[in-house]
């Protein structure tokens, strides 16, 4: 068999596309379910709509699960052991004690479902983070992504030998689990979580400090954070001055002393917007690797 038939490629794009779509399915499910408990009908407007939004949804999603779930590839999920526990917890109780735990806002259950929401709440918002260290660790041996992945996902373990890696493979692993909330290092060619190593170690986390633009979770460099806060406010002038004359493009012609400085504050605008890019680096998700397809039962 081709090698391309064996291996997928699967991209940190995709993988933050599935965590949107996904979260974004269950909502509108979640939304039509109480509908539907409020005694709406299959067939009433508001219904409808929802269910053509769904079916938006899925058709949107059905290409990246499918190639997902034809991939052997490592996950990564936070304190994935963690989670697990508390929806087991959360599993023992009855849907009218769920419920009525939603409804009163106390109880042992609904504060089992309120930490086991901040901890999913955490990694959604670390989706891109979270894509980019999954890939990361499916293009190393399995053996070591797996080490790894169980290190960082749990926050306590033996250290992990990196040393076969890049130097700049080993800084982005460091810098992407410290994204995360792990206090790490790589002592001696090792990726470790000892906090006594930090200070001998050979690679830290870069300086970094967490930023929202647009919804989207970015770290800027500490020594260039006036910088970016300078230049996101030019980025906002810019857009209400190009919405602005926009506006009055649409009701009448410009005279030709205000089309050229239409032009040139969509030039600057469009120049903001590359300065962005280059402060908070990494700001595309281009991130790619091979992994094999799952094996299928003879």
């Amino acid at each position: 068999m081709e090698e391309a038939e064996r291996t997928i490629i699967i991209s940190s794009r995709e993988l933050v596309d599935h965590a949107v779509l996904t979260r974004k399915r269950n909502e509108l499910q979640f939304k039509r379910d109480l509908l539907a408990k409020s005694g709406a009908k299959d067939g009433d407007l508001h219904l409808k709509a929802i269910d053509e939004e769904i079916a938006s949804v899925e058709s949107k999603l059905s290409p990246i699960g499918k190639k997902l779930a034809a991939a052997d590839m490592l996950t990564l999920v936070p304190a994935r052991k963690e989670i697990a526990e508390l929806t087991q917890k959360i599993n023992g109780f009855s849907r009218s004690e769920l419920e009525q735990a939603v409804k009163s806002k106390s109880g042992e259950a609904y504060e089992l479902m309120k930490k086991r929401a901040a901890l999913t709440k955490s990694n959604y918002e670390r989706r891109e983070d979270i894509a980019r260290l999954t890939i990361l660790l499916n293009t190393l041996p399995r053996k070591d992504g797996e080490a790894l992945r169980s290190l960082i996902e749990e926050n306590s373990g033996p250290d992990v030998d990196v040393s076969f890696l890049p130097k700049e493979k080993q800084q982005e692993l460091v810098n992407l689990a410290s994204r995360l909330g792990r206090q790490c290092c790589v002592f001696a060619g090792s990726f470790s979580l000892d906090k006594k190593k930090v200070d001998g170690a050979e690679l830290k986390p870069a300086d970094e400090v967490r930023r929202t633009v647009g919804g989207r979770t970015v770290w800027v460099d500490a020594k260039r954070l006036a910088e970016f806060e300078e230049n996101e406010r030019l980025i906002a002038q810019l857009l209400a001055k190009i919405q602005a004359k926009a506006a009055e493009k649409q009701s009448r012609k410009l005279t030709e002393e205000e089309a050229v400085y239409f032009e040139k504050i969509q030039s600057d605008y469009l120049s903001a917007l590359q300065k962005r890019s280059e402060l908070v680096g990494g700001f595309e998700l281009n991130e790619t690797a091979k992994v094999y397809r799952k094996q299928q039962p003879e």
